[in-house]
């Protein structure tokens, strides 16, 4: 009996040991976007899947919320993760969590290593301060981001009553100023009873709560992020003599109703959605594609019998509106990469080497048009090199951006983005928009220089400037949140000195200072 058990027991410890060699078929994965979070049965991640030989479990729930928390918690012990670069990057070099890929790449991921050997700026962007690369990225394709949207069918609603402002032309809203822009807001909220039937409008929002002010004030040519001047120093935007006029304004507006009051407050869902079911948002500043969506999938024809419209809705894009000194400008353009996608130190050899193929599978010429279109013949038709959406992707339960995440189209894992995949679900007024604001020449093209992937951090660099930015951004806060509260239209000289250096005692010289050793 006991030699029998030492039998069974040798041959148990003999069949653990071979599933170690052999590596595991399952495999974790962290991976969220927006509202949406990995599953294996989304028939992007399937092909991938089936590619590496592996069944990827998501350890993200669609209840889950706090990702930020679950990734510390559990999701960085994934065997594949996904998150923004700094974070894996920081993490890498401080912890030693995640393996350096380079040779992965070299004997196991053909395809990766020839779109490196093809595109060294890109290599270079995946490329961490150390000479190693621990994540592979999500290349992003595009510049213009956002801009700015008026309500145009509240526009002719004053227009049909009188009521539109002197200097505005309700058929070339590109042609307003600041101070236009500043009297149609008003007019909005002045005529609220006109326009709507709930209770409170907002003539402004932005759903945006880390850049909505940063935004408003580039109408008064101001910042609260961090830039490089003309000179190549760092300067940090909200501590500049500009911001102060900006925040008077902001302040301003804020006073006489024309924002959101919740503008500063974290909001739980779009509040596009919100304000706009409800017929209480005027104006706004976002992305182009998905904004003008709320025309044609959602509005259009007013079928939500909860709705508060009367007549069409119709919301468009405007120009910058012009600035004091004759310029239009916009201040956001695309970020050159998204995520990166990093592998588990404690992952076996065996296993990583399966991961790695996975983050190939990206990289061929299927893998490629699978993760920005999704599967041929079920979710979209070409015709030579123009591709067409089926009805799976183009209908109206929800936005063709939500049903090509749905199916793991566009969720940032490893690739490279065409923006032919947006190109191909754009209406012809947001197509036409984005030209307008690349052509124009409006967007602030130097947007990438002071943040990841062109500016690389050394570990302890890194370290430093991420606390330093915690402690400033909660003195700006604070300081911007009574401006506003209090409607502070004249901020005393020695007001506006206090705050600026109470902003370099919680650390704004620090990081100028780190980040300008780093500027090429």
């Amino acid at each position: 009996m006991k030699k029998l058990l030492l039998t069974i027991a040798l041959l148990a410890i003999s069949v653990l040991t071979l599933a170690s060699c052999g590596g595991s078929s399952e495999l974790t994965i962290f991976l969220y976007q927006d509202s949406y979070i990995y599953r294996s049965d989304m028939p992007v991640f399937q092909k991938a899947n089936e590619y590496a030989g592996i069944e990827l479990t998501g350890v993200l729930q669609k209840y889950d919320s706090n990702y930020s928390t679950i990734y510390n918690l559990r999701g960085k012990d994934a065997n594949l993760v996904v998150h923004d670069q700094d974070t894996i990057e920081a993490t890498a070099l401080k912890d030693g969590i995640f393996v350096d890929l380079t040779p992965l790449i070299e004997a196991h991921a053909p395809n990766l290593k020839k779109f490196f050997d093809e595109n060294p700026e890109k290599k270079a962007w995946a490329t961490a301060s150390d000479g190693k690369i621990y994540g592979i990225p999500f290349y992003t394709d595009g510049k213009t981001a956002k801009a700015f949207f008026v309500r145009q069918d509240w526009v002719n609603k004053l227009a049909k009553n009188n009521l539109l402002p002197k200097g505005i032309d309700k058929d070339n809203l590109d042609a307003m100023t600041v101070e236009n822009f500043h009297d149609l807001l008003k007019a909005f909220k002045d005529n609220k009873s006109l326009l709507t039937s709930f209770t409170n409008i907002y003539p402004y929002f932005d759903r945006d709560l880390d850049f909505a002010i940063s935004e408003l004030a580039s109408l008064w040519g101001a910042t609260a992020e961090y830039y490089l001047d003309k000179d190549g120093k760092v300067q940090y935007g909200a501590t500049m003599p500009e911001f102060k006029t900006a925040i008077e304004n902001i302040a301003g507006w804020f006073k006489e109703g024309l924002i959101d009051p919740n503008v500063l407050t974290p909001a739980t869902e779009d509040k596009r959605v919100t304000y706009f079911a409800q017929n209480s948002g005027g104006a706004t500043h976002d992305w182009i594609g998905t904004t003008y969506s709320f025309n044609d999938e959602v509005y259009a024809e007013n079928l939500n019998t909860d709705s508060k419209i009367e007549g069409k809705f119709e919301l468009i894009c405007i120009a910058p509106p012009t600035r004091s000194d004759g310029s239009k400008y916009e201040p956001t353009i695309r970020k050159e990469i998204g995520t990166v996608t990093a592998i588990n130190a404690s992952t076996s050899e065996e296993d990583q080497i399966k991961l790695m193929k996975w983050i190939d599978y990206f990289f061929t010429e299927t893998g490629h048009e699978q993760l920005n279109f999704g599967i041929e013949g079920e979710h979209f038709t070409k015709s030579g090199s123009t591709y067409s959406y089926t009805n799976k992707i183009l209908n109206d339960k929800a936005t063709a951006l939500a049903n090509l995440y749905n199916i793991g189209c566009q969720l940032q894992t490893p690739g490279l983005q065409t923006f032919d995949y947006e190109e191909a679900w754009l209406s012809e007024p947001a197509k036409k928009a984005m030209k307008l604001y690349e052509e124009e020449k409006y967007l602030n093209l130097d947007y990438n220089k002071l943040i990841y992937p062109n500016i690389k951090l050394s570990n302890a660099d890194y370290q430093s400037v991420n606390a330093y930015r915690s402690g400033v951004n909660t003195v700006y806060l604070d300081q911007v949140s009574q401006w506003l509260n209090k409607g502070t239209t004249n901020i005393a000289q020695g007001e506006w000195d206090a705050f600026v250096a109470a902003m370099e005692k919680a650390g704004t010289k620090a990081i100028t200072t780190t980040l300008q050793k780093y500027v090429k």
